[in-house]
């Protein structure tokens, strides 16, 4: 049911807020019916079965599911400037191929920032993330360093972590100790079109 909701939303040009105001609640509500978190009221699935012309057991996926994708979150936002705070609350899920999904954990972040343009990697873009905790030197990860949470290639001497940005206009990020996490590794970025 979850990508049913989402998917005939944004075919109907529905956004979340739209979608919540005719049916009378807030964003949040429609985005956790699209994700799963919350059950959609029996009066809301006869409303949206009503507006947009489908069953009620094809909004709650009782014929076949669409084969081949997985549902990925895109979780919060990660800064490729200065580091700012990722939210870590689910804004959305994007249907990705499971054959490029392999073994793991995976979720998208949107890109704030410019920091890492030269690898193609421009403000407003998702990055595909596999969540793992060591990446290999040269690659690109999302590292949290205390509160704050970065978009960059890692490299490890000795035993400091040295992130460093795809923009010559910043300075990398020297890490001798503290509170430091690697979250995963880039795998794909994605520009989004407006």
């Amino acid at each position: 049911m979850t990508n049913r909701i989402r998917e005939l939303r944004i075919q109907n040009g529905y956004t979340q807020d739209t979608l919540g105001n005719y049916l009378g609640v807030q964003k949040a509500a429609i985005c956790k019916y699209e994700t799963g978190r919350a059950s959609l009221p029996q009066d809301m699935l006869l409303r949206l079965s009503d507006l947009f012309s489908v069953s009620t057991d094809y909004l709650l996926g009782r014929d076949a599911p669409l084969a081949g994708t997985l549902s990925v979150p895109v979780v919060g936002r990660v800064h490729a400037g200065l580091p700012i705070l990722a939210e870590e609350n689910v804004e959305d899920h994007i249907p990705v191929p499971s054959e490029d999904l392999k073994n793991g954990e995976y979720f998208f972040m949107e890109v704030e920032g410019d920091c890492m343009t030269d690898a193609h990697i421009v403000e407003g873009s998702l990055v595909l993330v596999r969540m793992q905790s060591r990446v290999e030197n040269g690659q690109i990860a999302v590292v949290r360093v205390n509160d704050e949470v970065v978009l960059r290639r890692v490299k490890w001497v000795r035993n400091q972590l040295i992130l460093y940005p795809a923009n010559p206009n910043y300075d990398p990020m020297v890490i001798a100790s503290g509170d430091v996490q690697i979250i995963g590794r880039v795998v794909e970025a994605r520009i989004q079109i407006s």
